[in-house]
């Protein structure tokens, strides 16, 4: 696996450490061996784990230039992606890995101790939750989600995490035009500005976009709505 990871790395000209690169792979084989208990992937096969997983999580940091010791949220992280492989790579970064399933964040709080990643927390709440914890509600520079959610769902469940002028990173496939026009508005209602859309491609030719949206003024206090309503009715 470590020869897999740094054959495409080399693809998107990146470099990391060899103690680096040999964690990533560590981290695969306990995605891997945890996977047969609990579902934390569909994506199993080494090399698709490899593009899929870590090359598109790392491909953050070459979009972006994010400052020493900024402090992420990872929301929806499941088996910690990107927020572990960030945190891996990048080791200077206070990364939070938010997810509502306790087996999940059981995996993660594992791998956290195993690989010994320091300024690494892990948090079992829902989204609506911990978006009105004084503690995280607007504490974060980055707010980062890889989900299959709709974008306006998105944007009500990380928005209220980011601090002004912090960013919210939406990981998303190809097509993204229609989500984005369809949440202009909600974006805007919840204190964001959609400032970039990049496009980039994975090796092996597989299309990926960031949605970028920086955060200009506080989120209203009622939102995120309770639990269940951004996704059951989705900001217009």
């Amino acid at each position: 696996m470590e020869s897999i990871i740094r054959k495409y790395m080399e693809e998107i000209n990146m470099n990391l450490p060899d103690d680096k690169i040999k964690a990533l792979s560590e981290y695969y084989y306990e995605v891997i061996n945890w996977n047969e208990k609990i579902n934390l992937t569909s994506i199993t096969d080494k090399i698709d784990f490899a593009i899929k997983h870590i090359i598109d999580s790392i491909f953050i940091l070459k979009l972006l230039d994010i400052p020493v010791k900024s402090r992420i949220i990872d929301v929806g992280t499941g088996a910690g992606i990107p927020g572990i492989i960030l945190k891996i790579a990048r080791s200077d970064l206070n990364v939070t890995l938010l997810d509502s399933i306790k087996k999940k964040t059981d995996f993660v709080k594992e791998i956290i101790e195993k690989f010994n990643l320091k300024d690494a927390l892990v948090l079992n709440k829902r989204a609506e939750e911990a978006g009105k914890d004084k503690n995280h509600r607007e504490a974060y520079n980055y707010s980062i989600a890889r989900a299959v959610s709709g974008l306006p769902t998105l944007a009500e469940l990380c928005l209220p995490f980011v601090k002004i002028n912090g960013y919210f990173i939406a990981m998303k496939g190809e097509n993204v035009e229609e989500e984005v026009k369809d949440s202009e508005k909600a974006i805007s209602l919840l204190g964001g500005s959609i400032i970039d859309i990049f496009s980039y491609e994975l090796p092996m030719g597989y299309k990926r976009r960031i949605v970028i949206v920086e955060k200009i003024k506080p989120t209203p206090e009622q939102y995120p709505r309770r639990a269940g309503i951004p996704e059951k009715r989705p900001l217009k």
